[in-house]
């Protein structure tokens, strides 16, 4: 009998979900891009109406709205915060997204919804649904009434706040009624909180739901081809600043137009920033930025670095976060602290690694770097040091590469097909040589040259750190050379190094465009140079802290308004 109702209530759902269409929304939703075969409903006017439509419209310089997946990190927190989960629930398993330059959320503006994926997200929405309903307490809080039958107004009332927080705008009238036909069509053969709950599971199968949709609306005010509504800006401000789903408030914002207003806008960007959950938006950033998810699958040979624990792993991650909300939520310091910051967090088995003595325990507390010592900033965290190393050895390439594309914004080609990438281990081969030596043999390659000196000459102030992160004097009993160049600017070791970079006007314009494709989800367009060139100046008036960036990027039009639909 239960299997029965399951897969009766299964078709209930998706008869909801996939109703072939993104359609009947509120203000500033219009067509929107396709999905996938197989996902859940496609879009009104057809698959890929809007995704695939040319041009930007107007003068062309801003990028083109449309619809982007939300990442497996975006679907988790609104579902948390949705239902009422917290972090100790398992999270289910819904499709990855693949990151360019960095980010997550700028991958999922060009991807739609395999028909895997679909299935994942609705064994998930099935899942975390039931989590609530099949607990007295916590679906009686979460509906906040206690229907005795489908017909009970506090059902609709239910659906039309839910409904609401989970697709970041009001529900019409047909898209409650449909909702709160799958109670009325389940009560008889179920109860009413099974209903509830295959409603749930339905809105957030919704393509609305699993997508942003930011396709923006026609601008009275001004020659801009697209400004994004009043929702949309509700919806791009909290996943930017929260990581997350707007709460009721911003949602009411929404409904008063205060997210359009200069004032209303700004007041809200204070309300969010001055929450404890902004701490969120601001982990997500760094992490994807410095990759430092990659720390908990990170494998080190075992044999050469006995140290490589998974703990020291979640410390040298940790140390990242709690380092940058101390910059940017206790001490608001310029950006480009991140280069020479000598205020940190370890714990014993970290303090182990950086030789600070009189640390004990497992969790992080409260160092300094000794002034006179070789380490500070980002770039002399071991996070830093052992993600861009090999398993077995240092790699400068690796670690001047990130300087240069992260901290340059400048891309490295990858290597030919035809050359090859890696070096053998020292042995017999190249005993009495150091890998700085047998690098720049490499770089003697004409094939090679070009890549390697925009990378090595920056890698090599590293060559004093193992690939673990830990201080050594020397290279298998060989002297160390730590010199290189950035742009011509000779330096020594890291901290020159860090020096230069942060004297660099490049550095800041980089940090300027990562934080910027973070916050609009997309790799800046040739047009919106003028924009970005905007935000720095603005940012770096205010003072140059984090939160200047933020300020100066939701106030950006590149963040208000759009080129058209993609």
């Amino acid at each position: 009998m239960r299997t029965t109702v399951h897969t009766f209530l299964a078709v209930c759902v998706l008869g909801a979900a996939c109703s072939g269409r993104i359609g009947g929304g509120g203000r500033g939703q219009g067509a929107t891009g396709g999905l996938a075969t197989g996902a859940v409903g496609g879009p009104s006017g057809g698959a890929g109406a809007a995704m695939g439509a040319a041009g930007s419209g107007g003068a062309g310089a801003l990028a083109p709205a449309g619809m982007r997946r939300r990442t497996p990190t975006e679907y988790w927190s609104s579902v948390s915060d949705l239902l009422g989960l917290d972090a100790s629930v398992p999270v289910p398993v819904t499709e990855d997204v693949a990151a360019i330059s960095g980010f997550k959320n700028v991958a999922a503006s060009t991807l739609t919804i395999s028909a895997e994926g679909v299935s994942e997200y609705a064994d998930a929405a099935l899942s975390v649904s039931a989590l609530v309903f099949d607990d007295a307490t916590k679906r009686a809080a979460l509906v906040g009434c206690s229907p005795a039958a489908a017909s009970d107004p506090c059902v609709r009332t239910f659906l039309q706040a839910f409904g609401r927080r989970a697709w970041r705008r009001p529900l019409t009238g047909a898209e409650v009624d449909r909702y709160a036909g799958i109670v009325a069509s389940l009560a008889p053969m179920a109860d009413v909180w099974t209903g509830l709950q295959y409603a749930v599971a339905g809105l957030l199968q919704s393509p609305w739901f699993l997508y942003r949709v930011e396709v923006g609306e026609p601008d009275p005010t001004r020659a801009r081809p697209l400004r994004f509504s009043a929702y949309e800006m509700a919806e791009r401000l909290s996943y930017f600043l929260w990581d997350t789903t707007p709460d009721d408030a911003l949602l009411d914002a929404a409904a008063s137009g205060d997210t359009l207003a200069p004032a209303g806008l700004d007041g809200q960007v204070s309300r969010l920033l001055a929450s404890p959950r902004a701490h969120a938006g601001v982990a997500r950033f760094f992490r994807e930025y410095l990759s430092t998810d990659d720390l908990a699958t990170m494998t080190k040979d075992a044999t050469l670095f006995p140290g490589a624990t998974p703990t020291l792993a979640a410390a040298m991650q940790g140390e990242i976060a709690a380092t940058t909300a101390d910059l940017v939520f206790t001490r608001r310091a310029d950006l480009r602290d991140l280069l020479d910051n000598r205020q940190t967090f370890v714990n014993a088995e970290l303090a182990a690694l950086y030789g600070l003595p009189g640390v004990t325990g497992t969790a992080l507390a409260p160092a300094t770097l000794p002034d006179s010592g070789p380490r500070a900033g980002l770039l002399g965290t071991a996070a830093f040091l052992a993600l861009n190393a090999r398993a077995d050895r240092t790699s400068p390439t690796l670690r001047g590469r990130f300087v240069r594309e992260q901290l340059l914004c400048e891309p490295v080609a990858p290597p030919p097909a035809n050359v090859a990438a890696t070096f053998d281990a020292p042995g017999a081969a190249t005993a009495g040589t150091t890998l700085r030596q047998r690098l720049v043999q490499h770089m003697s390659d004409a094939a090679c040259s070009s890549c390697h000196a925009l990378m090595d000459p920056l890698g090599f102030a590293f060559e004093h750190f193992d690939a673990l992160g830990a201080y050594r004097a020397t290279e298998g009993g060989l002297a160390i050379d730590d010199t290189g160049t950035v742009d011509g600017q000779a330096f020594t070791g890291p901290r020159a190094l860090a020096a230069a970079l942060r004297a660099n006007p490049a550095v800041t314009g980089c940090l300027t465009r990562q934080i910027y494709r973070y916050g609009t989800g997309h790799l800046e367009t040739d047009g919106e140079a003028p924009v970005l060139a905007d935000i720095g100046a603005r940012a770096q008036a205010a003072g140059n802290a984090y939160v200047d960036y933020l300020r100066a990027i939701v106030e950006s039009d590149g963040f208000r308004f759009a080129g058209g639909l993609r």
